[in-house]
């Protein structure tokens, strides 16, 4: 004898279960690439406090006269306002400068959109109420 499966020896197959209806349709999608506005913004802004601090440590040696001088600590403090303000602003035309040309290499594809509703699950035995549901049920088992 072999090992081979004939339909006699095959298991019954279990009762018919109602299938899920399934729903499709077509929907015409824009696959492309964005930039996070975030990460560029506060980007710029870090680049821009280093370049205050580069601008002030390479300033802070010239002789400026008869003007009070001020420490380093101030001198960051103070032109780091404009340096994170301008790096901000940077990066963030950086981004939707990028933004704009990722618009541009945008793909348009057709994907399907398959809505899935699921099947009344009925177990072996269960008595299923049709009708009025005034009386009771009568079950008989034998």
């Amino acid at each position: 004898m072999s090992d081979t499966d004939r339909p006699e020896d095959r298991p019954a197959a279990p009762a018919a279960t109602p299938a899920p209806s399934a729903v499709s349709s077509p929907d015409e999608v824009t696959i492309r690439r964005a930039p996070k506005f975030g990460v560029f913004i506060v980007g710029g802004a870090v680049l821009g406090f280093l370049a205050t601090l580069l601008v002030v440590t390479l300033t802070m040696d010239i002789d400026r006269g008869d003007q009070q001088d001020a420490d380093f600590g101030t001198l960051v403090g103070y032109f780091s306002l404009w340096g994170v303000t301008i790096g901000a602003f940077v990066g963030a035309v950086v981004a939707i400068v990028l933004d704009r040309v990722f618009a541009r290499r945008a793909a348009r594809l057709t994907a399907e959109r398959v809505e899935v509703e699921p099947a009344e699950e009925t177990v072996d035995g269960e008595v299923e109420e049709h009708g009025d549901a005034s009386g009771p049920v009568e079950r008989t088992d034998c």
